[in-house]
């Protein structure tokens, strides 16, 4: 065999090593495009079962505070309306005070003591933002007052209130007790 054609053995050689070096490395790389498209597929699809799973959790979250949220207020409920008859009753025996203070006063006693007492009442009410409705001289608000009786009068303008039969009272903003009223009512002339 000549030189040259050793080279030429050699270079073929060389060529077919490329080749199939080259086949290889396709091979090669199809191999692992294929185990990437795989390895992407099966990371898809655990993210999606994450995705799934988290969202079970949030709704899962939601309904508990839902659940925590409704507790709260049923609870608060509850206090508010115990906290609200304890009012009501503390209510009863302070104006059974102002009668009495107001009696002795009439009869020319010495009222020191219950006005004293009284202011005490007044402070505890305040605590709880309980506040008596002004009534007399203002117009009639069914919002604020419930009319026990209408007076003919024509020195007032109707609806005005002109006697306030029981005390109302507003508590956090809200009516707790409507005052009971007496309200103007022109005179029907014949």
């Amino acid at each position: 065999m000549s030189e040259n054609e050793k080279d030429e053995n050699s270079l073929t050689e060389s060529q077919e090593n490329v080749e199939q070096n080259d086949n290889s490395f396709d091979n090669n790389i199809d191999s692992k495009m294929e185990i990437k498209k795989s390895q992407s597929v099966h990371y898809q699809q655990k993210i999606d079962e994450l995705n799934e799973l988290l969202e079970k959790e949030k709704q899962k979250s939601l309904r508990l505070l839902a659940d925590y949220q409704n507790l709260e207020k049923q609870t608060i409920d509850r206090i508010n309306a115990r906290e609200n008859k304890i009012i009501l009753d503390f209510l009863t025996v302070y104006e059974d005070f102002i009668r009495a203070k107001n009696a002795y006063e009439k009869e020319g006693g010495n009222v020191e003591s219950l006005n004293s007492i009284i202011k005490n009442m007044e402070s505890i009410l305040d605590h709880y933002e309980v506040k008596p409705i002004e009534v007399e001289g203002k117009k009639l608000d069914p919002k604020l007052h419930e009319v026990v009786q209408e007076i003919e009068d024509d020195s007032n303008e109707e609806g005005t209130i002109v006697k306030e039969i029981a005390k109302g009272y507003i508590i956090r903003g809200k009516v707790f007790k409507y005052s009971k009223v007496c309200v103007s009512k022109k005179l029907i002339k014949k």
